[in-house]
């Protein structure tokens, strides 16, 4: 079933966040492993490629994901959560989503004001920016700032949802994977 039901989420719409969690720690992990390699290495900048792949993906994903997610409805979690904790989750998800937006534009904005090209899968993406070497340089810092947040919202989100499985006993995990086994 491609499209959500009222307790789970249908298939679409699984493989967009799985494979969005997959393209956010791949861009993450690509990030934090290149300072294992000395500047100008081809080692560090094969890290850094797959930084920039894996921040496009993310941005490719993140278009279509949410159109999917505004067009259709959010399973019910059963029990119902107070509506503190509903608002807590709303509020969580919607920051990961502009998290996965910003990022990769503030990412293309960099690399584009540095005077260099943004290639995905070998394909050179057209100039979207034209920032100048300054702005590029702080929207650097920007963007790793959003990145440390993003990554400890991911965290937090993980967090969350194996508490809910766990201790809260509510379907709030399986709605996304299916049943677990205990």
């Amino acid at each position: 079933m491609l499209k959500n039901s009222q307790h789970s989420y249908g298939r679409l719409a699984r493989a967009f966040h799985w494979l969005s969690a997959l393209a956010v720690i791949a861009a993450l992990a690509f990030i934090e492993f290149k300072d294992i390699a000395p500047k100008g290495s081809p080692l560090r900048d094969l890290l850094k490629s797959g930084h920039f792949q894996a921040g496009i993906i993310v941005l490719l994903l993140v278009l279509p994901r949410l159109l999917w997610r505004l067009a259709n409805r959010v399973p019910d979690i059963t029990p119902a959560p107070q509506p503190a904790a509903m608002l807590l989750a709303h509020a969580a998800h919607w920051l990961l989503y502009g998290l996965m937006l910003v990022l990769p534009l503030l990412g293309i904005a960099i690399v584009q004001g540095n005077g260099k090209d943004v290639v995905l899968l070998g394909s050179t993406l057209p100039v979207l920016f034209n920032v100048g070497k300054e702005t590029a340089h702080n929207l650097k810092d920007i963007h790793e700032a959003l990145g440390n947040l993003l990554l400890w919202l991911a965290i937090f989100h993980a967090a969350a949802a194996v508490w809910h499985h766990r201790f809260v006993k509510d379907d709030t995990l399986t709605r996304l994977t299916g049943p677990l086994r205990p």
